[in-house]
């Protein structure tokens, strides 16, 4: 039995982008720069819909979630794959003040698609405060840390939904649009393992 997750928040962005400006501006076919704002903006909307706890719950290129749980809890599920490796735990003492306990005291492991965190043997979660968010554990995500790490049906998908806001700019349209077969909604799932957000 897993612990109720408080919160969940990405607390460090990539240091990169899923998809570039060229590689948008190739695959939409735009020949001049006069909108590359425009497009720039659309591919960050399409990323921001899709990677994390958008669509496909999971990261896509390497960024850091911290993850709230009660006191005491066992052995906690991270939320947020694909899991790299554990960046900190820290918690809120018994006089309610933030303290980082010692990485070395704890160990992940795999189960099934997600991981698991606990304090290794011979070693408890630290003494907390009675609060919902009393420990907070911070951990690293993600496929790798450029863009080729992600899968290309990913980066298919981004590609898609920013040519898709880009052609449709008003929220509303007289023409009934049809979603493609396999389009972003079935190269997202592929890889989704549950919905976030």
């Amino acid at each position: 039995m897993y612990p109720s997750v408080t919160a969940i928040e990405r607390v460090a962005a990539p240091s990169a982008d899923v998809l570039s400006l060229a590689d948008a501006k190739a695959h939409m076919k735009v020949d001049t720069s006069d909108e590359d704002s425009l497009i720039s903006a659309y591919v960050a909307a399409a990323t921001s819909l899709i990677d994390g706890d958008g669509w496909l719950g999971r990261a896509m290129i390497t960024q850091d979630w911290a993850q709230w749980v009660n006191q005491a809890p066992g052995w906690v599920r991270l939320s947020m794959g694909p899991f790299q490796e554990l960046v900190s735990v820290q918690y809120y003492d018994v006089d309610n003040v933030l303290q980082t306990a010692t990485l070395s005291d704890f160990e992940t492991r795999k189960q099934g698609d997600f991981v698991i965190c606990k304090p290794k043997e011979d070693f408890e979660w630290p003494a907390a405060e009675t609060r919902q968010d009393a420990i907070k554990i911070t951990y690293r995500a993600g496929w790798g840390d450029v863009a080729t790490d992600v899968p290309p049906d990913l980066v298919a998908a981004i590609k898609l939904m920013t040519s898709h806001l880009y052609e449709n700019r008003s929220a509303t349209t007289e023409m009934k649009l049809q979603n493609i077969p396999m389009g972003v909604q079935a190269l997202v799932g592929r890889h989704r393992v549950g919905w976030y957000g």
